[in-house]
């Protein structure tokens, strides 16, 4: 297993990035946090610091907030927006209805080929489009299982940005186990939650805890609504609701 300071990469900028909500829920969605380089050794510094006074030796993870643990998460919740106020790390997301998938239509009737387009429209527009011209590209994910090559879709997406007049601006698209990397922990309760609020859970029954923190999330993002798209000028949490085509 690597350790988090093998986990910083030379490039400029960084996103990582995960997806919640493939298996039960009607809103999937892909998202990540996107920060410079120089900002890597403070959030694992933080996030150290958070593990040692919470007692949290574990890997974090949106599945394992609970009640018992209410307290420790909500103030992992508020680790994360001590950086994303300060704009030390931002959030990106995009959102789809898993009820309006044509996979046979469009995606040669693979789920997997469906997923990876979400990924690739995430990065292409809310990293690589936002971040590309300030410097060079590093994108790390959850491990998944994908039939697609990661660096298929690197090709394409450096082939995509020159639209934005950008090239070969990702140099390296990887994947990661989350256990060996606290960003990634980070982001799954961060995208755990938002998953859990589009999809309405956060006002339905089930644990108090998942309701809390998904309701904590979305106060603190500065949005109320996920169901709605963030709007143009709001660039530390984002979220896109990705319309389908037609079926």
């Amino acid at each position: 297993m690597q350790r988090q300071v093998d986990l910083i990469p030379p490039q400029d900028y960084v996103f990582i990035a995960d997806e919640s909500g493939i298996s039960n829920d009607r809103y999937v969605v892909v998202g990540g946090l996107a920060m410079h380089r120089s900002a890597l050794v403070g959030a694992y510094e933080a996030l150290a610091a958070y593990r040692e006074a919470h007692s949290m030796r574990a890997e974090l993870k949106w599945q394992r907030v609970s009640d018992q643990k209410l307290k420790e998460y909500l103030a992992l919740v508020d680790y994360f927006f001590a950086m994303n106020e300060r704009g030390a790390i931002s959030f990106h997301c995009i959102v789809f209805d898993a009820h309006q998938w044509n996979h046979k239509k469009y995606n040669e009737g693979s789920e997997d080929i469906g997923l990876s387009k979400l990924y690739y429209q995430l990065i292409l527009h809310k990293f690589i489009k936002t971040y590309g011209s300030r410097g060079d590209l590093y994108v790390r994910l959850d491990h998944r299982n994908s039939k697609t090559p990661l660096d298929t879709i690197r090709r394409m997406l450096n082939n995509a940005a020159r639209g934005f007049g950008l090239t070969q601006p990702l140099k390296q698209l990887v994947s990661c186990d989350s256990r060996a990397c606290d960003l990634l922990q980070l982001n799954d309760v961060i995208l755990g939650a938002v998953c859990a609020a589009r999809n309405g859970r956060h006002l339905t029954a089930g644990r108090q805890a998942k309701r809390e923190i998904a309701a904590r999330v979305m106060e603190r993002s500065g949005l109320g609504d996920f169901a709605q798209d963030s709007s143009r000028w709001q660039g530390r949490f984002t979220v896109w609701n990705m319309r389908p085509r037609p079926r």
